[in-house]
């Protein structure tokens, strides 16, 4: 488990050959809309094949549910990153569930296709917005870290890399617990 710590820790710094979440100085944070140990939504939409996406199926793993869009640099960034954490500790520990916020369709598409070998669940559009409402975003980048009990663990929107240790400490606190 040790391993796995320090392997988060790299991956999410961007070494080796990960990317940074955002090269521009981020705005301050929004307040969390999901407090710490509160129970998320479960119903998160439907993936690409077409099958229900629920927080529960992910039980015992810790879950990032990113909201993204392609016009949003950081969020671009942001899903290389994740990809890379989610290689190195592996998808028995750590689950990302990417869902994507307001973009038009051949945006989306072209970012699917791009990239389709992540290990990450990308999930269909979800043009009227209904799972974003549902977890209240209000902007983006947006992530909301679960743990493997099912209970928000932290809630973030409009970071950057200044929130690079904070990111790093909660997922190697989240990691390193036993359910």
């Amino acid at each position: 488990m040790r391993r796995q710590v320090w392997v988060a820790t790299l991956a999410l710094i961007g070494l080796p050959g990960g990317a940074v979440i955002a090269d521009e100085p981020a705005a301050k944070p929004a307040r969390p809309s999901l407090p710490a140990g509160s129970i998320p939504d479960d119903e998160l939409g439907k993936d690409l094949e077409g099958n229900k996406v629920r927080v529960s199926d992910y039980h015992g793993k810790v879950v990032i549910v990113s909201f993204w869009a392609s016009w949003c640099g950081p969020c671009m960034k942001e899903l290389p990153v994740l990809a890379n954490v989610v290689k190195q500790v592996g998808p028995d520990h750590l689950q990302v569930i990417a869902i994507n916020y307001r973009d038009e369709y051949e945006p989306y598409k072209y970012v699917l296709k791009v990239l389709k070998d992540y290990p990450i669940v990308f999930l269909r559009r979800d043009p009227n917005s209904n799972t974003a409402k549902r977890y209240r975003v209000k902007g983006i980048p947006r992530m909301i870290i679960i743990g493997r009990d099912g209970k928000v663990a932290a809630d973030h929107t409009g970071y950057g890399e200044g929130m690079i240790p904070v990111l790093v400490e909660e997922l190697n606190t989240l990691l390193a617990q036993k359910i």
